[in-house]
């Protein structure tokens, strides 16, 4: 519940910037200004930033002699956010048959509550500018030894959104019989589900915070100022840093992005038969789950980074199978599997609360296999297409019957794609932001269809 706050909250203040929200509460302490961040060096290239902390600041790893004084670091007016919802749906409904409908009686409440008041910390440019000129790494310390040798790029936290109080938020739902989302789509609940949470943040929590990528060059510290600067923090050699921005950024070397997407499954979709029923079932928790998803994801990142990792562990018997065959016996992590499972966690991460909704009925409905064709047509096409249009072909929908393209049509929408029918295929348009979202939504796909069968 903290992360959806968090990311609710990052985008109330910043729909359109860099604000990255703070994904768990007990580790907000180590995401202030000056604290080192990194991320690792193999990431999902359809994947948004995701930062990890170090536990070290920037002035852990100078020399010394280096930092003498606490930069300063200053604080700005605080502002108050106030996002209140309460609200009811009641339905009773009969629709003609030719529709697919049945009737329909539902009753739903929801609310949530988020009141805090919050300030920006942040470091000066001039001060940044004195520590580019001025400091010297230790090249010696544990995690610039590590990180170098991973090849793992580090951040410096150079501004942070962080509570001037502490303060309570609160999300209840209620919900009977089925609720009618889309025309032609219903999304069902057995009888009643009932859900309360609340979280209590103290005074000074880092909600979100923006970075810096730090470049280390010979034991000489620079602090990059352009995001879009493809320059690694420990990559010195010219033109192994030509070759690499040349790929990343859509170079000679592009990489077939489907088939990377392929690849990075074949070690969970090579499992046995048993063990392929094992994680199918425990990824279905999950998805109705949200706290557990983000739960064995950070587990999962934690236990695969090869300077601090844990042992994986569930109280959740639902979940006991899923992680035990994620480690041997003796607790070691099976890394190519853990690797290809966060892999999938990281791709349900992306999507919204209404898309898992809308996944979890797809596997009900045994239609996950008709909308992972769907999807990898249009993204497929999309790869040859230079105007972000795009009309996905007759063919590539007539396998899906009214109310099964109602579904898929909804979560693709839910991408941030827009859709029309045109004649018996699709007009698909949309930003490249939607249609990585889309592609996070094809890796769900494609493991769920694979496991499945």
């Amino acid at each position: 519940m903290f992360h959806k706050t968090t990311k609710s909250l990052a985008k109330q203040l910043d729909p359109e910037g860099d604000l990255i929200p703070v994904r768990c509460l007990v580790d907000q302490n180590h995401f202030r200004p000056l604290c080192l961040v990194q991320k690792k060096s193999k990431v999902p290239w359809w994947q948004k930033d995701r930062y990890h902390k170090t536990g070290y600041s920037l002035l852990d790893v100078l020399l010394p002699e280096e930092h003498a004084s606490q930069p300063d670091i200053k604080d700005e007016e605080p502002v108050t956010i106030v996002d209140h919802m309460d609200g009811r749906l009641e339905g009773d409904l009969t629709a003609p048959s030719d529709l697919a409908i049945l009737e329909i009686k539902s009753s739903a409440s929801m609310s949530h509550a988020r009141s805090v008041k919050v300030k920006k910390r942040h470091i000066d440019a001039q001060v940044l500018d004195s520590l580019n000129v001025n400091s010297k790494i230790n090249l010696d310390h544990p995690l610039i030894n590590q990180s170098e040798k991973l090849q793992r790029d580090l951040y410096i936290i150079s501004e942070t959104v962080e509570t001037v109080e502490a303060a309570e938020f609160r999300d209840s739902s209620k919900t009977e019989g089925s609720i009618l989302t889309e025309l032609r789509l219903k999304a069902k609940f057995t009888g009643l589900r009932d859900s309360k949470k609340a979280v209590i943040v103290p005074k000074a929590c880092t909600l979100a915070f923006r970075v810096k990528r730090l470049l280390i060059r010979e034991g000489a510290l620079s602090i990059l100022i352009f995001p879009d600067d493809p320059r690694q923090t420990f990559f010195s050699s010219k033109d192994k840093y030509q070759a690499d921005a040349g790929m990343r950024f859509g170079g000679s070397k592009k990489v077939n992005q489907l088939m990377e997407i392929k690849q990075e499954c074949v070690p969970l979709l090579s499992l046995s038969t048993d063990l392929c029923g094992k994680f199918f079932n425990g990824f279905l928790v999950v998805i109705r789950n949200s706290d557990l998803l983000q739960e064995l994801e950070l587990q999962l990142e934690q236990a695969l980074d090869g300077i601090n990792p844990i042992k994986l562990k569930t109280s959740r018997p639902e979940l006991k199978e899923l992680v035990d065959n994620l480690q041997d016996p003796d607790g070691a992590i099976c890394s190519e599997v853990a690797e290809s499972v966060l892999y999938f966690l990281q791709a349900l991460d992306e999507l919204s609360e209404s898309e898992m909704l809308l996944l979890e009925e797809s596997v009900e409905r045994k239609i996950v296999p008709k909308q992972t064709a769907l999807v990898q047509s249009i993204l497929e096409e999309k790869a040859s297409d230079k105007e972000g249009k795009l009309i996905v072909e007759t063919r590539k929908v007539s396998h899906l019957i009214e109310d099964e393209l109602d579904i898929t049509e909804a979560m693709i929408k839910l991408c941030g794609l827009t859709i029309e029918r045109s004649g018996a295929g699709l007009l698909v348009t949309g930003n490249p932001d939607a249609f990585l979202a889309l592609t996070a939504l094809y890796v769900a796909l494609f493991v769920l269809k694979n496991l499945s069968e």
